[in-house]
């Protein structure tokens, strides 16, 4: 009588295509995650951007807005980020114009992923250096989109 069961060979094809789908999903994954994140910043510094438009309005001024400051992370006055791979912070206000960056938290999933900017005219910024060089004069990062 014949024992049922799988045979070594069996296992092992079977445990080769289990390999090479791991092999490719977890990149594609792993590229998707970070898209997510970058997409939740950039989302984040619209409404800031958005917040201060409406301070500016009321107090003629970008400058002053944060916590009492003109730069440093963004306040709840200013608004409340839900990233929480990035650090959002103003690093230029005054009477004119303002601008507020999206900095990858050290050891995050985005760590590597450069900074995002937006400023009061509406440019969007996307430091692509690797690692980031914190301007934003190399070629194709005047936009956040690929």
């Amino acid at each position: 009588m014949r024992s049922r069961g799988f045979t070594l060979i069996e296992l092992l094809v079977a445990l080769a295509i289990m390999a090479i789908i791991s092999a490719v999903a977890v990149p594609i994954y792993t590229e998707y995650s970070v898209r997510t994140q970058r997409t939740n910043a950039e989302k984040d510094l619209m409404l800031c951007g958005q917040s201060m438009e409406r301070l500016a309005s009321a107090t003629f001024t970008y400058a002053g807005h944060v916590g009492g400051g003109d730069l440093g992370a963004v306040t709840p006055n200013i608004c409340v980020p839900t990233t929480t791979v990035y650090t959002i912070a103003v690093t230029v206000a005054n009477a004119n114009t303002f601008t507020i960056r999206a900095t990858p938290i050290a050891g995050s999933l985005v760590a590597t992923n450069g900074l995002l900017e937006v400023d009061a005219s509406g440019a969007q910024r996307w430091d692509r250096s690797q690692p980031s060089d914190g301007d934003f004069l190399d070629a194709d990062e005047t936009r956040w989109g690929r």
